[in-house]
């Protein structure tokens, strides 16, 4: 009898057993889809996204799920570097390693509003797909007026909901419905550019005002510009319970979280002072998380252009 095909499996034993060689994300989907042609050809076959036309798709949506599932590959050995694109790779030289994923200043990491933030939404929805999280656009200029950038500090730029039971198996589907916490929210206030010293505070602290009702509060940027600063928030993320996002622009589904958050509980009097601005993104953001458990065709959510993950 053979051997199941796991993807993550056959990504950890590709890396393994190349040690030193270093892939990016989409040269690895390559080599798996090369070695394991009918699988490739299966996934086609099976998959129930439409944006999957051809083998190509295959490839970029494997592609996605290693960047997906990028803390799984480091909790097994795997090394990852801080260029852009990322490559994995699998070392015994720890000397070689380090100076590898040594942190590299970049020209492109030293500039901030050279871009309109809402040029990153798109960018953290399709991240955000990768981890099966549906996402909304809050537009806080929908609220009623409360004074000079009173919303700006009230409502964040993006939220979401991940219902937790979405890949359980029947037995344990069923059990879930006992509980009365079925699914997490989460909120996103998003900088261009990367997080500086100088800017840090007033990003992070607009973070705390206007994100940390969710269960899961994240500041999201391209990255952080220096290891002082990244200091400087790791320290504030840990007291006030706040994660960072570091996205790519370029393939979103190489975005990371490099600062995770732990799970809160709902500030549902903060959930109220927001919708009673009456801003209709935020309202129908409540309306989408009523009902998405009875029906979630009914409810419309940001639409991911362009990766979206399976299981393996």
């Amino acid at each position: 009898m053979s051997e199941k095909f796991i993807f993550s499996q056959e990504v950890l034993r590709l890396l393994k057993e190349e040690k030193e060689q270093k892939y990016t994300a989409i040269e690895i989907a390559e080599k798996i889809a090369d070695k394991f042609p009918d699988e490739c050809k299966k996934k086609l076959e099976n998959s129930n996204n439409k944006r999957i036309k051809n083998l190509e798709d295959v490839k970029v949506q494997w592609a996605a799920e290693v960047g997906a599932r990028i803390n799984f590959y480091k909790d097994n050995g795997i090394l990852v570097t801080v260029d852009s694109p990322r490559k994995l790779f699998y070392s015994e030289n720890d000397e070689n390693s380090e100076a590898d994923l040594e942190y590299q200043q970049e020209a492109s990491t030293k500039r901030k509003n050279n871009q309109p933030e809402k040029a990153l939404y798109p960018v953290l929805v399709d991240y955000c797909a990768t981890l099966k999280i549906k996402t909304l656009r809050i537009d806080e200029k929908k609220s009623h007026k409360k004074g000079k950038n009173y919303n700006v500090w009230l409502h964040p730029d993006l939220v979401g909901f991940k219902y937790i039971g979405a890949d359980f198996c029947k037995a344990a589907a069923d059990c879930l419905s006992a509980f009365p916490e079925k699914s997490y929210l989460y909120s996103f206030e998003v900088k261009d550019g990367v997080i500086k010293l100088e800017n840090l505070r007033e990003a992070f602290f607009q973070t705390v005002s206007n994100s940390s009702w969710a269960n899961y509060s994240y500041l999201v940027a391209e990255g952080i510009y220096d290891d002082e600063a990244k200091e400087e928030l790791k320290l504030l993320c840990e007291s006030f319970k706040i994660g960072f996002i570091k996205l790519n622009k370029n393939q979103p589904y190489e975005s990371e979280i490099v600062i995770p958050v732990p799970k809160k509980t709902i500030d549902w009097n903060m959930i109220n002072r927001i919708a009673a601005t009456k801003n209709e993104d935020f309202i129908k953001f409540l309306e989408n998380i009523k009902i998405e458990h009875v029906s979630p065709t009914d409810t419309d959510w940001a639409v991911a252009t362009k990766y979206e993950t399976e299981d393996d």
